[in-house]
């Protein structure tokens, strides 16, 4: 009974040893279990500093990706477009469609570069031609205007791309300056007077240039500005008459007939020259050597006859 008693005792101090490992370990997990959202919650809040951080620097990347896709912004090339064109109409009162196109003309802000204007035996203008200067904004409004005045018979319209020109002119006379301020820098440091006159020179040159190229730079700013446009008005029923150019008279008429009578001699005398010198070649070739021959010939010494001499008997 002693024995069963004690082994008795024995299974329930087991047991309540294993009861309590039991309650500690439950204890335990449950303590890591309270304490692992704690981490979390830390991790959660630093993830929103780490965001609250990344928000601000969006629109830097945002600039870099753009900066990095697209690089640098090219500046927008304006094309520079020459545009001509030619235009007929037909109408009952040609004066009276000549001053509505000259104020047509003049609402576009445009102008009458020149005019020809033709009348018959009593005074009453039968045609008139007129070049016009009118914006090129506004060439396709100033032809639709000028089609309105009477029946259109003829246009005619080209256009001419010189942006490329017009570049190449603009750079060449940003070279052509830089190299003049290059040049007034030499000039200030010359100190002999040969070296004066050699940069002067060249500076002179060089200058020349410049308003070489500015003066075409000009002629092309204005050609693309303003739009040419030929406006030829008739009387209904009578074709457009061609304008017809007075010959020159007096010393330009005279000297147009000298230069041409010039040409014309020295045309002539070219064209002999060509059509014979095949032939003065070809007795080049023969004589020269007949030639050479002949003073050969006569350089060579004629022959002596010599005399026998007489024999011994004959003394």
């Amino acid at each position: 009974m002693r024995r069963i008693r004690a082994v008795t005792a024995v299974v329930a101090v087991v047991g309540v040893m294993v009861l309590a490992g039991c309650g500690a370990s439950g204890n335990d997990s449950a303590t890591s279990g309270d304490a692992a959202p704690a981490p979390a919650a830390k991790q959660g809040s630093g993830s929103e500093e780490s965001a609250g951080q990344a928000n601000p620097q969006a629109p830097s990347a945002g600039k870099t990706d753009s900066g990095a896709g697209g690089g640098k912004e090219q500046p927008a090339i304006t094309r520079a477009i020459i545009k001509t064109g030619s235009l007929t109409v037909e109408g009952d009162d040609v004066s009276g469609m000549r001053q509505k196109a000259v104020a047509a003309i003049g609402s576009l802000e445009g102008q009458v570069a020149s005019e020809d204007t033709g009348s018959d035996s009593d005074g009453k203008i039968t045609r008139s031609n007129l070049v016009l200067k009118v914006p090129t904004k506004s060439f396709e409004t100033a032809i639709q205007r000028l089609s309105d005045l009477g029946k259109r018979l003829q246009i005619h319209q080209e256009s001419t791309d010189v942006t490329e020109q017009v570049i190449d002119v603009a750079s060449r006379i940003e070279s052509q300056r830089a190299s003049l301020d290059r040049m007034r820098a030499l000039m200030a440091k010359a100190n002999t007077i040969g070296e004066i006159v050699s940069v002067e020179s060249e500076l002179t040159r060089r200058e020349a240039d410049l308003e070489s190229l500015l003066a075409k730079q000009k002629n092309l700013s204005l050609q693309t500005e303003l739009a040419t446009l030929t406006l030829t008005l008739t009387e209904k029923g009578k074709p457009p008459v061609e304008t017809v150019k007075e010959p020159d008279k007096g010393f330009v008429a005279g000297l147009k007939g000298g230069w041409n009578a010039f040409t014309a001699a020295f045309s002539a005398i070219a064209t002999a020259v060509g059509a014979l010198l095949p032939f003065l070649v070809l007795l080049a070739i023969i004589l020269v050597p007949l030639w050479r021959f002949r003073g050969k010939l006569r350089r060579q010494p004629t022959p002596v006859p010599v005399t026998p001499p007489a024999p011994n008997g004959g003394q």
